[in-house]
């Protein structure tokens, strides 16, 4: 796996950048975001907005389906909301690969805020594909 090259992908995503994701750490089967929120992630009750969680686990989830040196998608996320958060907490979201098959993978992704309550937890099932990753950013 090329490291660097993975995180530059996902750091340089339109949806991630739009939203304010950041790839901080990356490993083979592991992979580790953060999200400071801002007014703009909030909804109608002042909370963060359950998709902006889940655009967040989405994110370094799939950063963690490709970490294993081939392009992988997502086929099935579910999400299970625990608590809420608001703005100017920082979200950090860490996805484990907790099965990896021939073709099919599967990934937990425990979101947290940054006093370590769990707000949500989320599993992804990813299919693998034959294409490699490139292994030099040009």
């Amino acid at each position: 796996m090329n490291e660097e090259f993975i995180k530059t992908i996902f750091n340089g995503c339109s949806v991630g950048n739009a939203v304010g994701i950041n790839i901080l750490e990356l490993k083979e089967g592991y992979a580790k975001g953060s999200l400071v929120l801002k007014k703009e992630h909030l909804n109608v009750f002042g909370s963060v907005h359950g998709g902006i969680v889940f655009i967040l686990g989405d994110h370094v989830g799939g950063a963690c389906g490709n970490t294993l040196g081939k392009k992988a998608v997502n086929v099935e996320t579910s999400i299970q909301y625990f608590k809420p958060a608001f703005e100017g907490m920082v979200l950090f979201a860490e996805a484990h690969l907790t099965h990896k098959g021939k073709r099919i993978g599967r990934i937990e992704i425990k979101i947290t805020n940054d006093k370590l309550d769990e707000i949500a937890v989320m599993h992804m099932i990813f299919f693998i594909t034959d294409e490699h990753h490139r292994r030099e950013i040009d």
